[in-house]
């Protein structure tokens, strides 16, 4: 049997998930594959790419220089190293199952097996875009969505701000098949793999991807106003995005908020009603908080 081809590892650690669209592309070295995975609770957050030749340390480390620059942030170490020869598709295969949350059956595209009955099926392949279902904001923000919909809200019309995986944009057109979904994301590589993923679940025709970035693009701007909203971000950006947030839903609708560590929530909630929002319901679940929001008269 012929022996897999070592592979080199090229890593740094960034502040926060924010900074991910900056450097993927500066360890992107000879068609790496790059992965993205929180640390310290998510707190800070480890880039990965893994290529099959031995990368040019100097080269990487001035892209990564060159990335830093343009993210404001001071340069991360490289670690960049060879590991042993392994079967790396049976390895993630076998450390990316199905999950199931609430009425969602969450599968990779490796999975043999079917939907149980009565569950919703979103097939996912994550990439480095945010977005599986395991991690607690995501799976926050799927039970919310799921509780509105046990609500009886009439979703015409649905935005999944910062949609990383288009997981969210996805659920949302599984919970209302007649709405009128719009994703978007300011990272080129997760508007990708949200495209590859909504094709994927047959819902092209629902959902439309788009990168831009927040509330002010044309894309956004053409389906306003939104009956609900979802954004699984982090706390500072959502704070910012609050007026405009507001001023993207109809009256009566809802935000879904989360990418929230529980001791932000309070500050992110604050700033909500200071738009006009109220508070509906909160899910805390690890250290993540997901809040759902209502807009007032």
């Amino acid at each position: 049997m012929t022996q897999p081809a070592p592979v080199w590892r090229i890593a740094i650690e960034l502040p926060d998930r924010s900074c991910i669209g900056s450097f993927d592309g500066a360890i992107d070295f000879d068609g790496a594959v790059v992965t993205a995975q929180e640390i310290e609770g998510g707190l800070r957050w480890s880039l990965t790419g893994y290529c099959a030749g031995e990368p040019d340390r100097t080269a990487v480390e001035t892209r990564v220089a060159i990335a830093a620059a343009s993210a404001a942030i001071d340069p991360p170490a490289v670690t960049i190293e060879e590991i042993p020869a392994t079967d790396w598709v049976a390895d993630y295969q076998s450390r990316t199952q199905p999950v199931t949350i609430g009425g969602f059956f969450v599968f990779p595209s490796h999975y043999q097996g079917t939907v149980p009955e009565g569950l919703a099926g979103i097939k996912l392949d994550a990439g480095n875009a945010f977005g599986t279902g395991e991690h607690e904001s995501t799976f926050g923000c799927l039970v919310a969505l799921e509780g509105l919909r046990n609500k009886e809200l009439n979703v015409e019309r649905g935005l999944d701000m910062g949609c990383g995986s288009a997981i969210l944009a996805i659920a949302m057109a599984r919970l209302w098949p007649s709405a009128t979904i719009v994703a978007v994301d300011n990272d080129p590589h997760s508007v990708r793999t949200a495209t590859e993923n909504v094709t994927d679940n047959g819902c092209a025709g629902a959902v439309g991807v788009a990168e831009c970035e927040g509330y002010g693009s044309a894309v956004v701007e053409a389906r306003t106003p939104y009956d609900l909203i979802a954004a699984n971000i982090l706390a500072r950006p959502l704070m910012d995005m609050a007026p405009d947030a507001a001023s993207s839903l109809t009256i009566g609708g809802h935000a879904i908020l989360s990418g929230i560590l529980s001791e932000q929530a309070t500050m992110v909630q604050d700033a909500y009603e200071r738009a006009g929002f109220a508070p509906s319901d909160r899910l805390d679940i690890g250290k993540w908080t997901t809040l759902v929001l209502t807009l007032g008269a």
